[in-house]
């Protein structure tokens, strides 16, 4: 178990560093009103100017010059890091950068590393608990190192209890093919919002969530794994 968490703990710090220094999909435009603008809505570009589309990152281009000039529905404008960002999911303030196109998989490692990590750290204080008890009756001078091995596995065990909540949100949007920004801030996206007629009680069309980019759990699985990084 040791081993293992060593491992974890070494997947942890090369995957932090990655993170933070990761480009998680800038988009840069070269109209200056997009830029200006805090969140712009890529998909209400005219229709006959699209020929392909990639319904996992929201990617639209010709085919001819579709590595070449590529139109990004599913961009959306962070305010922190004060840039667009593809298929932007959430600004993360623990690594300080966004989490997006490029670095979601990324995210989600780091994710299930840190539980397991956390998970590894919290059992073996448990274990080797009573064994520190006795090694303390014979050593004095290890006295103090009981409440700090307490108080880390009960943080530990705490980071746990809502980190697993977070990891099991991030595997359902993956398997439906949304983004946190998307499901919380859907109303300010007219290719996310579905209206629903006037009823009995409400002389007024409503609005209710809907989701065109999801095309089934196998292919959103598959599509978030082949999703280019």
């Amino acid at each position: 178990m040791d081993a293992a968490f060593n491992t974890q703990c070494l997947v942890l710090a090369v995957g932090l560093w990655r993170m933070l220094l990761s480009d998680p999909g800038y988009v840069i435009y070269e109209n200056t009103f997009a830029d200006s603008m805090d969140q712009t809505i890529f998909s209400e570009t005219k229709t006959d100017q699209l020929v392909s589309v990639d319904h996992f990152s929201g990617t639209i281009g010709n085919d001819e010059t579709a590595s070449d000039n590529r139109l990004f529905v599913r961009a959306r404008y962070c305010r922190k890091c004060k840039a667009h960002v593809d298929r932007f999911d959430h600004h993360c303030p623990a690594i300080g950068n966004c989490v997006g196109q490029r670095n979601h998989r990324l995210f989600i490692l780091l994710l299930v590393t840190f539980v397991s990590a956390e998970i590894c750290y919290f059992l073996c204080s448990i274990f080797c608990f009573p064994n520190f008890i006795n090694f303390r009756k014979r050593e004095t001078q290890a006295s103090h190192l009981v409440p700090w091995i307490i108080s880390t596995a009960l943080f530990a065990i705490i980071q746990v209890l809502w980190q697993v909540p977070f990891l099991f949100w991030h595997l359902y949007c993956i398997i439906v093919n949304v983004t946190t920004d998307e499901w919380v801030n859907w109303e300010k996206y007219p290719e996310l919002q579905q209206v629903v007629p006037p009823e009995s009680g409400r002389p007024f069309p409503g609005r209710k969530f809907k989701n065109p980019y999801n095309k089934g759990i196998l292919l959103n699985i598959i599509g978030f794994l082949k999703s280019k990084a």
